[in-house]
């Protein structure tokens, strides 16, 4: 990341940053989570994520906004065992869900109105980060998790592959503190 707060060419999944940049398009609050936005924001996790993850505020205003540019995306519900399939939806029906597991065009991504150890939006903004991002030449502003909120979660979680980068994690933000 360069000092200004702008992702540097390459350094993330150009793919992902577009889904995040349609959301931003159509005026949607939301902060980003997980992997991606550790990455964004210059921090290694020992792989490199497939996807994003979205933690969108739970207003009916908003989720009519998500919705609108879900439907710019294409997005469709992902699924392990049968792929993906569309789906109708309104800002109503989003919000009827703790979880969305979604794809397009540029990949997959997560909205989860409750992540974990996270609080939903509004425990999330308190401490997120703005970062801009290039998505197609065009620069966008966005909110990430603080890394700290991103391993408290990752923590919470239990998941092996969580677990092998918390540690990791952890390192990068004690020597950061370090002067």
């Amino acid at each position: 990341m360069e000092p200004n707060g702008h992702v540097k060419a390459g350094e993330t999944a150009d793919r992902l940053s577009l889904i995040a940049a349609a959301l931003a398009r159509r005026g949607v609050n939301f902060v980003v989570i997980g992997g991606w936005a550790a990455q964004v924001q210059d921090y290694d996790l020992g792989y490199k994520t497939e996807d994003i993850d979205f933690t969108p505020q739970r207003q009916l205003d908003n989720l009519d906004r998500l919705s609108a540019a879900l439907k710019d995306l294409g997005a469709r519900v992902w699924t392990r065992d049968a792929g993906d399939f569309a789906f109708d939806h309104n800002g109503e029906s989003l919000g009827n869900a703790d979880i969305w597991n979604l794809t397009c065009e540029y990949g997959r991504f997560d909205l989860s109105f409750e992540p974990a150890a996270m609080g939903g939006y509004e425990g999330l903004i308190p401490t997120a980060r703005k970062i801009v991002i290039d998505a197609e030449g065009a620069q966008v502003e966005i909110l990430c998790a603080d890394i700290e909120d991103i391993v408290r979660s990752k923590a919470e979680a239990d998941r092996p592959k969580d677990n092998k980068s918390i540690e990791l994690l952890e390192h990068q933000i004690a020597r950061r503190r370090t002067p």
